[in-house]
């Protein structure tokens, strides 16, 4: 995927990274590489730090990974 513009959490990094939970395009500082999200969605999904969901589920809610509006 290419990836332009400014990182859309710091707004002053260049994005190099979309995440594939939320869709925002960001930075290298707001990229978490082992879970292949954006920080926020990284940290809510609970990967890599022992608290994962029971269910499965991923950030948004949705089991596929995509947000339901």
């Amino acid at each position: 995927m290419s990836v332009t513009g400014l990182c859309q959490i710091c707004e002053n990094a260049p994005a190099r990274h979309g995440c594939r939970y939320c869709g925002r395009q960001v930075c290298r500082d707001h990229w978490n590489e082992a879970v292949g999200a954006c920080t926020p969605c990284a940290e809510s999904s609970g990967v890599g730090d022992g608290g994962g969901r029971s269910d499965g589920s991923q950030p948004g809610g949705d089991s596929d990974g995509y947000r339901v509006e």
